[in-house]
Formats: C-alpha cells, structure tokens, sequence
C-alpha cells in the first residue's frame, strides 16, 4: 500500500480561529489557535498515483477559508446555546453570555470545537465533497492547534 501526505504547515493548509469548551478547566474561556491540517491518504496506485494533491488541497483550503478567523460554534454543543437575532449570535454556557457579529461566526456540525471534532468533521467534508477513487482505502486527518500537538481521525473507506 502507498500514501499521500500533505502537510498542513509546509502548504499553507492553515486558519486562525477562536473557541471554547464548556466545563473545562482551562478551555472553557474564549481563546484562539492557529490550526493546521494535515491529510494522510493510502491506498494502491493507479496509473503511478494514490490520488491528486491538488484535488485534496482545492476543498481543504475552501473549508478553512470559510473557519479562518472566527469564532467556532458547535451546532451540537448540549452545553451551549445560541440564538441569532438580525445581524448577530447570543451565545450563552455555563455562566457566560457574549453577542457576536454573524459574520465572525462559524458553525460547525460537531459537539465540542476540539481538535479531535474538528478532523472528524473536516474529514467527512472531504469525503463528502470530493471524488474519492476507490482505489484509496483510508483517510487520516489531523488538526493542529499550534506546532507540536495534534489530534487525528482515522477512517477505513472499503
């Protein structure tokens, strides 16, 4: 078996984005990261490739366009709870209450904005958007929040 891998850092698969985790400790308080993605994908060769790098990057680099300076909001959380009201959110947790303009906001389809969610969930948009040829048999992503700690979702496709 043989596999592509695109790192994130050396191609500019980057975004900055601000969250928060309900109830942790530390997490629980607004802040920001600079993520990274990298993409891992294996399977057999045809005609010399696994799959084009250029494909993977097109619908990478769109999702993280749309992510890239905001703040991210679960459309899941159990623990938080937002409404948007003309031009803005209310987002309410724990004991906090903030108002955020629309436009920095984006929601995202996972309960938590963790790293680990947020490589499942990038990993089902490119499942999703892009023509996967069935000769690949596994997809890894992983998110970084800053150099040197990632998470990785791992996912067999046959």
């Amino acid at each position: 078996m043989m596999y592509i891998f695109i790192s994130g850092w050396e191609t500019n698969l980057k975004f900055s984005a601000a969250h928060f985790i309900p109830y942790h400790s530390k997490c629980r308080r607004l802040h920001g990261h600079d993520y990274a993605i990298d993409i891992k994908i294996s399977g057999e060769t045809v005609n010399g490739m696994v799959m084009d790098f250029v494909v993977i990057k097109k619908e990478l680099r769109k999702i993280l366009e749309s992510m890239d300076h905001k703040l991210i909001l679960p459309l899941q959380g159990k623990d938080i709870t937002y409404t948007k009201n003309d031009d803005s959110y209310r987002i309410k947790y724990e004991n906090h209450e903030m108002v955020i303009p629309e436009e920095f906001v984006f929601i995202c389809d996972v309960q938590h904005t963790s790293s680990e969610e947020l490589a499942k969930y990038m990993a089902g948009i490119i499942r999703k958007n892009v023509d996967i040829p069935p000769n690949v048999s596994k997809i890894e992503v992983s998110v970084y929040e800053g150099p040197g700690q990632k998470a990785t979702w791992e996912e067999e496709l046959n």
